[in-house]
């Protein structure tokens, strides 16, 4: 079969958005031919010296000529993301015309409040999964403050806005399937498409193999660790709250917080007014086999993100044997089952009750090491049989035929 993988962010070898689509064309590529169309600027990285294409992938570099002069940057990124869809329509068409795809699939960025025009090629048209839609309530973000705060605003406004986008409408009106990363996102797309959209997390991860579970000697310190951006809405000042709570029942507890981000000045601060500081490690980074060996000696992961699509952290967590602690709301709860985790429920509750039930979560993994050694087998074997690269990728491929019916491979209309 033949797919276009539309993939404005594609690059080897680095995580996040590049990287997901980087990995969709490669487990794609397996068993079909794969055409990825990405923008301009993706160039340098995917054809870099000692960087091989996986079999059965092809690049198309696009950019429109009248958007060559904008940079790539955190600051550009939406509108020139926007602009670049736009402009991609007609260059879709004519690739349809010259390969004669079976499939379209929009891939990144995955943001629910960008259209995607592939569903006007003639062919099926796979939108997603998508996130973006995730958001946590107001009462969850009193601690959040200045800047960041006021992005937590303008996000929460940015996507009640897109509802009313007639692109958008379209987009999703043309899709065979659509994809989300998360119900939170689901139930923020437009409503006459909720009921037909799909929770689809869109990343897989290889997990490494031998893992056994770190058990926990007597009067050994249940060491914890948080890993992420340091940033307002990755939760960390709930992770160090609730970790005082437990310290402070009596709970022996070694907090390693990995990660950096203009949200660690604030961090300090409530480590200091929580008097944690002899229980906190701060990290600031590491390459990621460290990270990988970090996790081995860790008892579990706390991560109580208010709105991440997904959390790559929470798969590799899991995949070297850690339970993981999280919130209700958002990806990281659909990355895990009952038996791999404790997820915290925030309906109804404020930062104080959040924290208690974080801290209550510590507690239960500190005073029960049987539960603990058992949901750490549990994550095991979760990763490994449920959550690799591949079943992510073509797990796909069998909802377009539920979505369409078997006989449509193949079956291409001329445009």
């Amino acid at each position: 079969m033949k797919i276009l993988l539309s993939a404005f962010a594609f690059a080897p070898n680095v995580g996040s958005e590049p990287g997901v689509g980087w990995r969709w064309a490669a487990e794609l590529g397996k068993q079909h031919e794969v055409t990825v169309i990405t923008d301009a600027t993706r160039r340098p990285l995917v054809e870099a010296e000692g960087v091989q294409l996986p079999p059965n992938v092809h690049v198309v570099f696009f950019r429109p000529t009248w958007l060559r002069a904008m940079p790539l940057n955190s600051a550009t990124a939406p509108l020139l993301y926007t602009l670049w869809q736009f402009g991609l329509l007609e260059s879709a068409r004519r690739l349809q015309r010259e390969q004669r795809f079976d499939l379209a699939i929009h891939c990144t960025y995955g943001v629910f409040r960008h259209p995607s025009f592939l569903g006007y090629l003639g062919i099926p048209f796979v939108f997603g999964p998508v996130g973006g839609g995730e958001d946590a309530p107001l009462a969850l973000k009193r601690s959040i403050h200045g800047r960041q705060k006021i992005k937590e605003l303008l996000r929460s406004l940015l996507n009640k806005v897109a509802l009313f986008d007639p692109f958008l409408w379209a987009a999703y009106a043309r899709a065979t399937l659509i994809l989300t990363k998360t119900d939170d996102t689901r139930q923020a797309l437009p409503w006459p498409f909720r009921r037909r959209a799909i929770v689809y997390p869109e990343i897989g991860i290889d997990a490494p193999a031998g893992i056994q579970p770190t058990a926990r000697q007597p009067g050994e310190p249940l060491r914890v660790l948080f890993a992420g951006r340091l940033l307002g809405w990755k939760g960390a000042h709930l992770a160090i709250r609730a970790v005082a709570q437990a310290v402070a029942q009596g709970v022996p507890v070694e907090f390693t917080l990995l990660g950096k981000g203009p949200f660690e000045p604030e961090l300090r601060k409530v480590a200091a007014e929580a008097g944690v500081q002899d229980s906190l490690r701060w990290v600031s980074q590491m390459p990621q086999q460290e990270l990988f060996a970090l996790y081995r000696t860790m008892h579990c992961f706390l991560f109580p993100s208010l709105h991440d699509s997904s959390g790559n952290v929470v798969l590799e967590a899991q995949a070297n044997g850690l339970p993981v602690i999280c919130l209700d709301i958002g990806g990281p709860a659909t990355l895990v089952t009952a038996e791999t985790a404790i997820v915290v429920a925030t309906r109804n509750r404020n930062e104080a009750g959040v924290v208690q039930g974080l801290g209550n979560a510590i507690r239960k993994l500190a005073d029960d090491e049987q539960c603990r050694m058992a949901m750490s087998k549990a994550a095991i074997e979760h990763v490994r049989e449920k959550m690799s690269w591949d079943e992510r990728a073509n797990g796909v491929l069998p909802l377009v035929d539920k979505a369409l019916g078997r006989d449509w491979r193949g079956t291409v209309k001329d445009l």
